[in-house]
């Protein structure tokens, strides 16, 4: 039997790759490059905004020349049922512990940890879901709540990645602060278990809602240790309170900028990255202008820009009126432009990412 894997989307979606990878591999299955020659294609997708929506949606056309049985794996099933139509049988992220249900292999393994190496990291999934309410997010739609792995599995996952000489490790889930809600722990009490854990290592924390260090005061003093790596993904959105508000974030820009300089003044030498979420229905000049300028004050060393797209079975997709394309454009651009102009002279701070696709005129 010769299977083809293929991933689209964020970290959490590439370490339930690699699972599904090594769950075929433990069961005597050959693993090739190239789609054409495989009896079963696996396409683990990403339902993050339309963009990558219709993305997966073509690839799977592709995949359908093959002939081979094709699984559609990801969020894009529970965002867009129509999918499921082009493929042969789709799941979605919590059905990955089910995995000899879904492709009836004998699994020769008690547990197919959802990790994978990149840049000399290892990546670690500890949970599933999340606990947010965000108006505009179809994620949520895909993985539903908070589902922990428990601090034995992840250790575990750390101890084996030291074995293969792994020294950094990135825990990664759909929100990592909302790590241990379904299981009566909070992320402070993992992270003060890796901190007392024996090794020489580090771990950084992805996707932070900023929710959880207005729930946790206590998570800044956690995330002084040596074994936490000075980085973090803590995403505002907007500069607008009332923008804020319609999408359901749970703070208010006051408590985002309490809780930056909190970071920034207890752990000097930490570097911040955030989202900005540009074009949001109803956003008008003063919202974006409130933006702006919080981008220009805040001491951001990471930005990552998205211009605002309905997504099917969300609270914002039926909100008016909508932001004209040309203008969320604009907007993104400007942001970004301000975002460079002031780092410029500063090498290690930079635009991670965006979806706007024409950055003609931007200045670097």
């Amino acid at each position: 039997m010769k299977a083809y894997v293929e991933h689209l989307g964020c970290a959490s979606n590439v370490a339930d790759t690699n699972r599904i990878k090594k769950y075929f591999l433990a069961n005597d299955v050959e693993l090739v490059t190239d789609y054409m020659d495989a009896e079963i294609i696996v396409l683990m997708s990403c339902g993050f905004n339309t963009i990558m929506l219709e993305r997966n949606i073509q690839r799977l056309k592709e995949f359908k020349k093959s002939g081979a049985k094709i699984y559609l794996g990801g969020c894009v099933p529970k965002i867009d049922k129509d999918s499921s139509k082009l493929v042969n049988y789709s799941f979605g992220p919590k059905d990955l512990d089910n995995l000899d249900l879904i492709f009836g292999f004998e699994n020769k393994i008690e547990n197919f940890s959802a990790e994978f190496n990149e840049n000399g990291k290892k990546f670690i999934r500890i949970a599933t879901g999340c606990e947010g309410k965000c108006s505009y997010c179809a994620i949520k739609i895909a993985n539903g709540i908070t589902k922990s792995r428990s601090i034995n599995e992840i250790k575990k996952d750390i101890k084996d990645g030291l074995k293969e000489g792994y020294s950094k490790f990135v825990f990664t889930s759909e929100d990592t602060g909302s790590w241990g809600h379904d299981i009566s722990l909070n992320i402070v009490d993992l992270i003060e278990e890796i901190n007392n854990s024996n090794g020489n290592f580090t771990v950084t924390l992805t996707t932070i809602h900023p929710i959880w260090f207005v729930k946790y005061p206590e998570l800044i003093e956690t995330l002084k240790s040596k074994k936490i790596e000075k980085k973090i993904y803590f995403a505002i959105q907007s500069g607008s309170n009332r923008i804020l508000n319609l999408m359901k974030r749970g703070y208010t820009v006051e408590q985002y900028k309490e809780i930056f300089e909190r970071l920034k003044n207890e752990i000097p030498n930490i570097m911040i990255q955030c989202d900005i979420l540009v074009g949001f229905p109803t956003e008008n000049e003063d919202d974006f202008k409130q933006t702006l300028n919080l981008v220009n004050e805040l001491d951001i060393a990471f930005l990552q820009v998205f211009a605002y797209t309905d997504m099917k079975g969300t609270i914002s997709n039926n909100l008016i009126p909508k932001v004209p394309g040309d203008i969320i454009t604009e907007r993104a651009k400007t942001i970004i432009s301000a975002f460079l102009k002031k780092n410029e002279l500063i090498t290690d701070r930079k635009l991670v990412n965006t979806n706007i696709k024409d950055l003609e005129g931007i200045v670097v």
